[in-house]
């Protein structure tokens, strides 16, 4: 394994981490609630699921793994509100295997290549998986404020 490689798969396992430990933070039914156009487990799932739309090589070829993706954000978030929390570990577990599975058949080289995501604007794989690494983040950050808000523990960064 290379550099570029090792580094993507060091951070990449910092964020399925931090994304477990959102997952745990999870408790009754407030993460369903969605008030001033934010829910957490709309937010959770859709952190997880750019990770696994991401983990292709191109949009076009990206078929969900979950039955929650719909083009829409509103029927999204009423069958959020029907999943509980085995759903987001079980879905978390299946992104994550995908994830791992990908970068461990990309050499550094393949990391300096474009996919079909260049269409979109990436100029690289490196490109696409740095943008996916920042994105989670962002939520991951929304995530960890809003559990913080509740007065729960926060989420824990790695």
């Amino acid at each position: 394994m290379g550099k570029i490689s090792e580094t993507i798969k060091l951070e990449m396992e910092a964020v399925f981490k931090m994304l477990k430990d959102a997952v745990s933070r999870i408790e009754g039914d407030y993460w369903k609630e969605k008030k001033n156009k934010w829910m957490y487990g709309y937010t959770l799932f859709h952190a997880i699921e750019a990770i696994e739309f991401y983990m292709s090589d191109s949009a076009d070829k990206w078929v969900p793994l979950s039955d929650v993706s719909a083009n829409s954000e509103e029927i999204e978030t009423n069958t959020i509100r029907t999943k509980d929390r085995q759903f987001f570990e079980n879905y978390l577990v299946e992104v994550e295997s995908i994830t791992f599975e990908t970068l461990a058949k990309l050499s550094d080289e393949d990391f300096l290549e474009v996919d079909g995501f260049s269409e979109r604007g990436s100029i690289s794989r490196l490109h696409k998986f740095s943008y996916v690494i920042r994105h989670t983040m962002v939520h991951i950050g929304e995530l960890s404020k809003t559990v913080r808000d509740n007065e729960m523990k926060g989420i824990r960064w790695e």
